[in-house]
């Protein structure tokens, strides 16, 4: 009888453990009472257009991907996360692309080809999400998912992607697209991310939230 009652409330703590993991909703992107998760950047499709020879060498653009994501954490105030989906706080984890990064083939994203400017679709994205480890994780997480530095065009475009972190859906994807400003290659393309997530924050995630969420 005892071994029923522990069997019982294993299975019972697993089902809720497998109802939570499902529970999060593309609705649940736009409630500010639902923590979100900041993943950081993703470069898994990313092409570099253009100023080929200003990103240099392999470890050389390793390296600028890790300092986006750095610079992003060592100056909060102003690349903010939370404020621009409307959120008091989010927790980082930014450990997660970091690691999916570094073991990227750098040397495939460099291109001069214009086209590749726009080039991810949003069933891309569902495979670069599929793509992750996302350990232990659960609940919503936010990946910017970068789609081309363009400087021929002097134009960046990302994939702003809401995750539900136990399932690997993703529950929202929204193409950005913001001009660089700043100097120097780090600073110059992190004023792209800037100047999106200044968007979101205006205008874009309330545009969101009346078209997508359901209460």
């Amino acid at each position: 009888m005892l071994n029923m009652m522990v069997s019982r409330v294993v299975l019972f703590v697993m089902l809720m453990a497998t109802s939570a993991a499902v529970a999060q909703t593309k609705s649940d992107v736009f409630v500010k009472e639902v923590p979100v998760t900041w993943l950081g950047l993703d470069f898994t499709s990313a092409k570099l257009i253009g100023d080929r020879e200003r990103y240099g060498s392999v470890s050389d653009v390793l390296h600028l991907m890790e300092a986006w994501n750095q610079l992003i954490l060592t100056e909060q105030d102003k690349f903010d996360i939370a404020k621009a989906i409307g959120r008091v706080k989010v927790v980082n984890v930014v450990e997660v692309t970091k690691e999916h990064n570094a073991e990227l083939d750098v040397s495939g994203m460099f291109s001069d080809d214009e086209k590749d400017y726009l080039h991810i679709k949003m069933a891309d994205v569902d495979e670069i999400i599929a793509s992750y480890d996302f350990k232990d994780l659960s609940g919503i997480g936010l990946m910017f998912n970068v789609e081309s530095f363009n400087k021929i065009n002097v134009e960046g475009s990302i994939w702003v992607t809401f995750i539900n972190l136990g399932t690997k859906e993703v529950l929202f994807t929204e193409r950005m697209v913001a001009p660089p400003t700043g100097m120097g290659m780090r600073n110059y393309w992190a004023g792209c991310i800037y100047e999106i997530l200044t968007k979101i924050r205006k205008k874009e995630f309330e545009m969101w939230r009346k078209k997508h969420y359901r209460p």
